[in-house]
């Protein structure tokens, strides 16, 4: 039955989906599936049958009462509900204030609704307890290097994720940007020139376009931005970069 909604979700059949779904009532797959058929139920705009779905699941570890919580969020992100999603996040906490999971989540929900406050708070009590969690620490040197002027601060925090992750591309954009950020340009595009050869990610090409325009390399940038377009037309943040600078 979860295979046959997997295929049914596939093929967009989506009600035929859920009704396979609904029929794994236990074992290894059951939870998976109820997750499902609460996205297919937002992906409907049945948002709060979703949610009421998601609550009277039976809840048989933290791992998936968790999981749980930070689906509903998210359902609530995509639906432009950020503080809704917020307030799921903070109930979540309530419960299990050390998870950083839901820390980290919350983390990433705040940045989108530039309460960069809870972010840095949220990374910082993870990092207390986990000082090698490279994600927290790119996550929080990339925010500094782009939210605000801490980029000696930022570039510390990456600087430490990198020699943890060395060829995460996340981190190693991370470290082109605050490279840039920085003024420093030559080490900068021979960074971001490496993340955007491991990962054809928009907001990648979108830094390397940026700071070979600065450097005065305006075909190199044309030449990253018509490439990543045709792979990612609609990326908001490509779009952004682009008007900025280009037009």
């Amino acid at each position: 039955q979860y295979y046959l909604g997997q295929i049914a979700e596939v093929d967009q059949r989506f009600d035929d989906a859920i009704s396979y779904y609904l029929k794994v009532e236990h074992g290894e797959h059951f939870f998976n599936a109820q997750i499902r058929v609460a996205v297919i139920f937002a992906q409907q705009g049945r948002l709060e049958e979703a949610r009421a779905h998601l609550h009277q699941l039976p809840r048989q570890s933290i791992t998936h009462t968790v999981r749980a919580y930070r689906v509903e969020a998210e359902l609530l992100r995509r639906a432009g509900d950020l503080s809704g999603a917020m307030d799921v996040y903070n109930q979540a906490l309530g419960q299990y204030s050390e998870n950083s999971d839901l820390l980290y989540a919350r983390a990433m929900l705040a940045e989108k609704m530039d309460r960069l406050d809870i972010l840095e708070r949220d990374l910082r009590t993870i990092l207390s307890r986990e000082p090698d969690n490279a994600s927290a620490l790119n996550a929080l040197g990339f925010t500094l290097a782009d939210r605000t002027d801490r980029y000696l601060e930022a570039l510390e925090l990456i600087q430490r994720a990198i020699k943890l992750q060395p060829d995460d591309f996340y981190i190693i954009d991370s470290m082109g940007w605050v490279l840039y950020r920085v003024g420093r340009y030559n080490e900068a595009i021979e960074y971001l020139t490496r993340a955007l050869a491991l990962s054809s990610d928009p907001e990648v090409a979108a830094h390397l376009g940026e700071v070979l325009w600065v450097s005065g390399d305006r075909q190199g940038a044309r030449d990253v931005w018509d490439t990543a377009l045709k792979i990612s037309p609609d990326d908001e943040i490509l779009l952004e970069v682009i008007k900025r600078l280009a037009n």
